[in-house]
């Protein structure tokens, strides 16, 4: 028996033995979690520009987090297929309430510029060193789906970050307008503290198998499910030349919409829901009709195709501030990243030793949250330059990572790789 029937053969028998009901459980906690994050991700820019920030030390903001996600996700992978999925979710959903619970105090209390931006910093810190639910939770789905449902749901769980996006800005924006500028982050320490309580309560464990033998995060066998598996390797690398661009608009984008259409947070909130109601709807209901249309690589080839052409069509929007250019414009790059995003992840997926998911999509957001490190950095130095910069550099990355994708999908069917074999 070849290696990837082996692969597909243990993850059908974990997958055929998961809890009933596992998936509309993990799908619902992390949109209580991704609300309390969509809450505030849109004000970030504006809490910053409280404290006098400049537009790099607003950009920082997005890596700092994910520097310590960075360290944290690996470990957290680790810890996750030895320990359980749920243990590690529950330590990083109360570490997020820590987090949201100081930005809220920063934010309404603060004394000095430099003390309040130091303390917006360090409540990014908190978060991202418990960041560890994203690549437990796309564990957790591998270990509960089978090769062939799994970008379904890889799907399901894109649907709940773009509900949570859908519901959190929106949210966010009315509470900032209404309440005050500290309400969000308030609110967000709360969906945590829900999400915390209904994965100790609800959520049964995924993780039955008995753990690898890797173990400690230090030694360098914990790094083998990606270096032992080339196409996993360029898998990653595409991944973070996506991720690198998508980061460089995530973090620009509310101070674009304020420099060019004078956008308040509450304008920008509303941008940030319709973009999630995309997400929503192509990651929730479409891509299992994708699916049947075309292959994972063909997807995984349109998807950051259509956000290169989003990105250029909204570079217009500078010069013709009309609210139609920014709206097809985000409606294309969102459909992309909808797409792109749960076939990836699938393929990864498809690819590692299904008793090693936690490691591998800890590697896989570890290299994601590598991205969410420069990307940022790099748009803010080149956004004092100008406005379109961001968007014209982006556009040119995903773009290099289309051509990637279509010369390693064409490799993998002339080798006969394991991730070939279900086209």
């Amino acid at each position: 028996m070849s290696d990837s029937a082996v692969l597909d053969h243990a993850n059908e028998d974990r997958a055929a033995a998961a809890p009933k009901g596992a998936l509309l459980i993990i799908f619902l906690i992390v949109f209580v979690d991704l609300l309390g994050f969509g809450l505030i991700i849109p004000l970030l820019p504006f809490y910053a520009r409280t404290f006098q920030a400049s537009d790099l030390q607003v950009t920082l903001l997005f890596s700092t987090y994910s520097i310590c996600q960075f360290i944290a996700a690996p470990i957290l992978g680790v810890l996750s297929d030895r320990y359980g999925r749920r243990p590690v979710l529950v330590f990083s959903q109360i570490g997020s309430v820590l987090g949201y619970l100081l930005l809220g105090w920063a934010t309404h209390y603060h004394a000095n510029l430099t003390l309040g931006l130091g303390l917006i910093y360090l409540s990014r810190v908190i978060d991202g060193l418990s960041g560890g639910n994203v690549s437990t939770a796309q564990a957790y789905i591998s270990d509960i789906t089978t090769a062939e449902n799994r970008a379904r749901g890889m799907g399901l769980l894109g649907a709940a970050f773009g509900l949570g996006f859908i519901a959190g800005p929106g949210l966010g924006g009315i509470l900032a307008h209404y309440v005050n500028e500290a309400a969000p982050a308030y609110a967000a320490a709360g969906f945590s503290a829900l999400a915390a309580i209904l994965t100790f309560i609800r959520l049964p464990e995924s993780n039955v198998h008995r753990p690898v033998e890797a173990e400690a995060w230090l030694h360098p066998r914990v790094f083998l499910p990606l270096l032992k598996r080339p196409v996993l390797v360029q898998l990653n690398a595409i991944w973070f030349c996506s991720m690198a661009a998508y980061v460089m608009i995530d973090s620009t984008i509310a101070i674009y919409l304020n420099d060019i259409f004078k956008y308040q947070a509450k304008d920008v909130a509303w941008y940030f829901v319709f973009v999630g109601i995309i997400i929503a709807v192509v990651q929730g209901g479409l891509i299992r009709p994708l699916m049947k249309r075309g292959s994972e690589w063909v997807w995984c080839i349109v998807g950051p195709i259509m956000v290169a052409a989003g990105y250029l069509i909204t570079v217009m929007s500078a010069w013709q501030a009309q609210a139609w250019i920014l709206i097809a414009g985000g409606a294309t790059y969102a459909v992309g990243r909808s797409i792109q995003q749960p076939t990836i992840q699938s393929l990864v997926s498809k690819s590692s030793d299904p008793r090693e998911q936690g490691t591998t999509f800890g590697l896989f957001q570890g290299t994601g949250t590598i991205a969410r490190v420069i990307g940022p950095i790099i748009a803010g130095a080149i956004y004092s330059r100008h406005v379109t910069a961001p968007l014209f550099t982006a556009a040119a990355v995903v773009a290099l990572a289309a051509g990637w994708t279509i010369a390693l999908g064409a490799r993998s069917r002339m080798t006969g790789s394991p991730e070939s074999h279900d086209q």
